[in-house]
């Protein structure tokens, strides 16, 4: 073979590798944009993990009534937890998870995103990007 012709093979290999690259950034994402959806995961894995146990703590869900007062705050809920360790922190910022106690039954949760999630399971966890708060209601909790 002449040169012309391996230049030719070599072009004709370099783009469809390139074309393969592509395609495949396209259907999966950036490694930044992948990193920012598995943040996102570990975020919402530490919210519903933050609200069971505080489910468990408080509510009585066989007599349907409070055990005790919502923790005023989630570092004593984080001492008290007996069915899973909390993470309390933004695993990105190291910044704290919102919480607020709107009244006996019901708190507050709020944390920020990379982007937004649109699932088809758990869809109470369904968020735009940015900042979201979600209220959990002891008595119906998700």
């Amino acid at each position: 073979m002449t040169p012309a012709v391996h230049r030719a093979w070599a072009a004709a290999a370099t783009l469809v590798v390139a074309a393969a690259v592509a395609y495949g950034f396209w259907v999966v994402g950036t490694p930044e944009a992948r990193r920012g959806e598995r943040m996102d995961d570990r975020r919402i894995e530490h919210l519903q993990a933050i609200a069971a146990e505080m489910r468990e703590r408080v509510w009585d869900s066989v007599d349907r009534k409070l055990k005790r007062e919502l923790y005023a705050d989630l570092e004593a809920l984080k001492a008290d937890a007996r069915q899973r360790r909390l993470i309390l922190e933004d695993p990105v910022t190291g910044g704290a998870y919102g919480y607020r106690v709107i009244d006996e039954y019901r708190f507050e949760l709020c944390a920020t995103f990379d982007g937004p999630r649109d699932e088809d399971w758990q869809v109470f966890w369904n968020h735009a990007g940015g900042a979201r708060c979600w209220t959990i209601d002891l008595r119906d909790a998700p």
